[in-house]
């Protein structure tokens, strides 16, 4: 059995505590409506376009992302498409529910709240770098849908964003303990009992996302410690949160995120020319990464 954050029985401390910071979240207790029902189209087989229409075109910021998608070079469309219906058909529902989250949690973060190396426009930067990457290692290696690597990626950090807004003073104490030579959950679990994984993994599990997805938020720091079937998806994005944050991309200014442990390299059957392949790809992510981030 997948361990998780929630668990029968005896409760510990920082399961405790995240119970009681989830209960003051107030009105992130949930995910807006909107985007709640676009997962819940994305995943059911007998949704139409019809019906992802009726909830886009509610949300004029969202259909105008869609478009502008649509329209862009990367597509390479002969003629430019306005209709919202088309746009959506041509795009895909797990596209258009990747782009709703990405909007959607992106409008989680305020602005302000920098601190030190800190700043907010920066985490949620990382947060699309390991996105857009996690689903290219997915598409490299194989084994594990690039949208859900997509998903999981661009929530990994998801614990620091609340952490960030509800416990601010806490947070700043994290921030100033930060070194290169200590990973951040470390110095998070001295401060608040949990560390910002866990918070992570608990939300979306409220949220109602996939297992694999939390498993994989609950584990990006520590894959090598991961017992469940979702091993894949784990490593992935635990990859691709090492790999931005050497390349500069980091969660809080500080390149404080550790190799994974070679179980993870072995896991995700990376020799050497498959590694050479993410390499040489990871800078045009990244630089593709500046306009899905640009879409908030």
């Amino acid at each position: 059995m997948t361990q998780t954050v929630v668990e029968a029985g005896v409760r510990t401390p920082h399961e405790q505590a995240l119970d009681r910071l989830y209960q003051r979240m107030g009105e992130l207790h949930s995910l807006p409506t909107n985007a709640q029902r676009i997962l819940m189209l994305a995943e059911d087989e007998d949704s139409q376009v019809d019906d992802l229409y009726e909830v886009i075109r509610s949300d004029p910021i969202l259909a105008m992302r869609v478009l502008r998608r649509v329209n862009s070079a990367y597509y390479g469309l002969k003629n430019k498409i306005a209709d919202l219906s088309q746009a959506i058909g041509l795009l895909g529902f797990r596209e258009i529910r990747n782009m709703a989250l990405t909007v959607y949690v992106g409008r989680l973060i305020r602005e302000g709240g920098d601190y030190r190396n800190f700043t907010r426009a920066a985490l949620w930067s990382h947060s699309v770098a390991v996105a857009a990457t996690s689903n290219m290692i997915a598409n490299v290696c194989g084994g594990v849908s690039g949208a859900e690597a997509y998903i999981a990626g661009l929530l990994h950090d998801v614990g620091l964003i609340l952490i960030d807004q509800q416990l601010h003073r806490h947070f700043c104490s994290v921030l100033d303990r930060l070194q290169q030579s200590t990973p951040t959950h470390e110095i998070e679990r001295e401060f608040l009992t949990f560390d910002h994984a866990e918070l992570g993994a608990y939300v979306t599990r409220q949220w109602s996302f996939p297992e694999c997805v939390g498993d994989a938020i609950r584990y990006h720091h520590t894959p090598q410690d991961y017992q469940g079937e979702n091993a894949s998806l784990v490593y992935v994005v635990a990859m691709a949160n090492f790999l931005c944050s050497r390349a500069g991309w980091t969660s809080l200014g500080v390149q404080n995120v550790a190799s994974p442990a070679d179980k993870v390299y072995e896991g995700l059957g990376l020799d050497e020319s498959r590694m050479k392949a993410i390499l040489t790809e990871l800078p045009k992510t990244l630089e593709k990464k500046t306009h899905i981030s640009s879409l908030n």
